[in-house]
């Protein structure tokens, strides 16, 4: 019983990251119901989510890899002018950046891409209640 007072502030201190959690997983998995570029697939992982801050501002980046054989600027261009729901509920309030690996582990270096690998990153700022998640100061 006397373990019960910290309990209750520990949930009160994570509720805001819990819930800030759950709106950006509700997010990747929008980006992953979103229809694929022609020519691309999803890499082999789940997409990535960080969240920090500084003084109560709250960004993210969800990050996630597309095996394409399409351009990289078409497969982000593709991207941007899709409006995916963000955390806030804003449509298309992010950045998009994509890049590729430029040199594979164990393979020789050449002046071209041994990889049809594509990562993309959304990067944006969470507004509604995002001061509270200890993760942005």
């Amino acid at each position: 019983m006397p373990l019960v007072p910290f309990a209750l502030l520990g949930l009160i201190v994570m509720a805001p990251a819990w819930i800030s959690d759950h709106r950006l997983a509700g997010m990747a998995d929008r980006i992953q119901q979103y229809p694929l570029p022609p020519g691309t697939d999803f890499g082999l992982f789940d997409p990535q989510v960080e969240v920090s801050g500084d003084s109560g501002d709250c960004w993210y980046t969800i990050r996630f890899e597309l095996s394409t054989n399409r351009p990289v600027q078409e497969v982000l261009n593709y991207y941007r002018k899709a409006k995916i729901e963000d955390p806030d509920g804003d449509l298309g309030d992010y950045e998009i950046v994509a890049w590729t690996p430029f040199d594979e582990p164990g393979t020789p270096t050449e002046e071209t891409s041994a990889t049809d690998s594509l990562i993309i990153d959304l990067d944006g700022t969470m507004d509604d209640h995002s001061w509270l998640d200890m993760r942005c100061w």
